[in-house]
């Protein structure tokens, strides 16, 4: 568990970061006044799209501007959100943990993105068609693993669930279809667990969220701060209950909490951070994580096949169209999360929006968040372009 250690890592994260630098602090009066229309498109969908929401926007090296929005649920007595407040990432876990460990472990020459899965997890390579299948094709979702998704109704452990991924159909040799699946990056942390010889929960801890200051950021949270967590979902598909506190994800749930497609929590102010060893070319807080050939090549569009949009872990705008509104930059790298999560980082234009609710509270059935996204970005881009 990565949130006792709470303490530690801020008191690390202040021996590294100089005095106000990477920490989220109020923006010129400019910058405010810049962003005003931005904001005030968020919160015309609070109870609409979400209960509440906090968005961070930050522009070159500089503080984001962090704002809250409504309630941190839908309960008629919840308390307004909290700006530190601590969400479900769902899938933003695949690229804030899974990738940027993955990217580590290329950068150190640990880890061959050409090299057979198999090859580090002998397990999975007994199936039709596995052993065709590399590291890359795991990040860049090309994989060609057929749907199968919700392992939950059948498996009962972690064990169960990766027994069955190991067993899954290949639908297209790797490399020639592009299906975002969960297993993907299931298997990549598996990977990254295996050559540190760590559990993945405590090697992205160490090599990653405390180095960078990120001392809000971990799976299955204390329940000291429950507080300042937005539950998710009333689950009555498997645990019968409001989920508070511990991973949304059912597959994510059976696996103890820590996975590499979900389980993560985090704050915008520490996203923010890790949005900026990517903006930054591997830098932060004054050192260096990676090199800048390491984070261009995770950045750039892997092709498998052509038409695909993915890069490494990460996906890029869909133009005209996607999340991030048709103002995206097509060099940006951005993801979302299920629960109501998403990231984006533009390195034309300096810039990173980090985009955090519980849509999912207290269904899952409300899917407004949709057209939120697309309209919460385009405000933000228009903003930051002076339009």
């Amino acid at each position: 568990m990565i949130f006792p250690l709470r303490r530690m890592a801020l008191l690390l994260a202040l021996a590294l970061v100089q005095p106000g630098a990477g920490m989220a602090r109020p923006a010129s009066h400019a910058t405010a006044t810049q962003l005003a229309p931005a904001f005030a498109e968020a919160e015309r969908w609070v109870g609409k799209a979400f209960p509440g929401a906090v968005l961070a926007v930050g522009k070159g090296g500089r503080a984001p501007e962090i704002r809250a929005f409504g309630r941190i649920s839908s309960a008629p007595d919840a308390p307004p959100m909290p700006v530190d407040a601590i969400f479900d990432l769902a899938s933003l876990t695949k690229v804030v943990a899974t990738t940027t460990a993955a990217a580590l472990l290329v950068d150190r020459g640990r880890l061959d993105l050409d090299t057979p899965v198999a090859r580090y997890l002998p397990e999975f390579g007994g199936a039709p068609g596995h052993d065709a299948i590399t590291v890359r094709d795991l990040l860049a979702h090309s994989s060609g693993l057929a749907p199968e998704g919700e392992h939950w109704r059948k498996a009962r452990s972690k064990a169960e669930i990766l027994a069955a991924i190991n067993s899954m159909t290949v639908e297209a040799p790797p490399g020639t279809k592009s299906v975002y699946r969960d297993e993907n990056l299931i298997l990549m942390a598996e990977i990254i667990s295996r050559i540190s010889g760590q559990p993945f929960d405590r090697f992205v801890a160490r090599n990653i969220f405390r180095p960078l200051g990120m001392a809000d950021t971990g799976f299955n949270p204390a329940p000291a701060l429950l507080p300042r967590i937005p539950p998710t979902e009333q689950d009555n598909r498997l645990r019968n209950r409001l989920v508070h506190g511990e991973v949304h994800d059912e597959n994510a749930y059976l696996m103890g909490g820590v996975a590499g497609h979900a389980g993560l929590f985090s704050t915008a102010a520490d996203l923010s951070r890790l949005a900026r060893l990517w903006l930054n070319g591997g830098s932060a807080n004054g050192r260096r994580l990676m090199k800048p050939q390491t984070i261009a090549l995770f950045m750039a569009r892997q092709n498998r096949p052509e038409t695909s949009t993915r890069a490494l872990g990460w996906d890029t705008p869909t133009l005209p169209g996607g999340f991030a509104s048709d103002l995206a930059s097509p060099r940006a790298i951005l993801h979302t999360g299920f629960t109501g999560t998403s990231i984006y980082i533009d390195p034309d234009r300096r810039a990173t929006i980090i985009l955090l609710s519980n849509r999912v509270n207290p269904t899952r059935e409300n899917v407004e968040i949709r057209a939120a996204r697309i309209a919460i970005h385009k405000a933000v881009l228009e903003a930051l372009d002076g339009r």
